[in-house]
């Protein structure tokens, strides 16, 4: 189970670096625009569906997250990796709507690195982060209601207007009870969202 969740997590990441660097040194140069200033801030609300997998309970689940951002650097790097610093607080809700009737509340602290392109209308990034999870979900041998969660994933923000963005990401996580419990399964999920930001 473990293979397969780094697994994931190293595809999250092996994407984009791929498309980060074709996109050249020419692309990546800009200082300016949305989320590329220390105390730049950002809320916003994602909506999601996602799946179970490597698990020994085959799920479907839809998701909303709502966030709140404060980028805490100024541009670091150079070339296409230039970017900031941001930290995330999201809240995480998600209904499981195949083979039971279930639910998961939890709230997750997050580092996000945003590039920095040349066109201000775009802002790649990637994202690490864990959090706490309350959830009732049946499953064998998972052990507890209070669970941790850990997550990583990758995304773009397109600016439609200055400090208004739709926001798609695809995210790959983990939850399990860290083995506060001799049952622990755990579970290993994707989930891919789209949601909207606001800038401030």
């Amino acid at each position: 189970m473990l293979h397969s969740i780094w697994h994931k997590i190293l595809t999250v990441a092996a994407v984009f670096a791929a498309v980060s660097i074709l996109c050249g040194d020419s692309m990546c140069a800009a200082d300016s625009g949305p989320l590329a200033h220390k105390g730049d801030r950002q809320i916003g609300v994602s909506f999601g569906y996602g799946y179970s997998f490597g698990s020994n309970r085959h799920i479907r689940f839809a998701s909303i997250y709502p966030y709140a951002g404060w980028v805490f650097t100024d541009a670091i790097g150079k070339g296409w990796y230039r970017g900031t610093l941001e930290g995330i607080v999201e809240g995480a809700f998600s209904y499981v709507h195949k083979n039971q009737r279930t639910y998961s509340v939890g709230v997750n602290a997050l580092v996000r690195y945003n590039f920095l392109p040349s066109t201000d209308s775009l802002r790649p990034f990637v994202q690490a982060g864990f959090g706490i999870a309350y959830t009732n979900l049946v499953m064998h041998d998972f052990g507890s209601s209070f669970n941790f969660s850990s997550n990583a994933s990758c995304g773009v923000q397109y600016f439609f207007r200055t400090q208004d963005a739709v926001t798609f990401e695809w995210k790959v996580f983990h939850i399990s009870n860290a083995g506060l419990h001799d049952d622990n399964a755990g579970i290993n999920m994707n989930n891919f969202f789209i949601g909207y930001s606001h800038i401030y």
